[in-house]
């Protein structure tokens, strides 16, 4: 059984709307479409802990740090403010 396209979909959908990358939506499609053709079992946990510690790898890498975010925002609002 394949994964819906609806579904497939849907995650590049969310991957994209989170800011993360392409490659995370690849390999969250790749694991869903093994877990739906029986290549991988979900109840599995040394596949299932490989399968998130890449997916947890790849939001860490694919993902600006919110900390330096944040603190590029201050930045130029203290610059605007000193400016003014």
């Amino acid at each position: 059984m394949a994964v819906d396209p609806k579904i497939k979909e849907a995650i590049k959908t969310a991957v994209a709307e989170s800011g993360q990358s392409d490659g995370l939506a690849r390999k969250l499609d790749s694991w869903f479409e093994a877990i739906a053709t029986g290549n991988e079992d979900i109840a599995d946990r040394q596949s299932a802990n490989r399968h998130l510690e890449l997916l947890y790898e790849e939001v860490q890498s694919g993902a600006p740090a919110a900390g330096d975010e944040l603190e590029d925002i201050i930045a130029e609002l203290t610059d605007e403010e000193e400016a003014s």
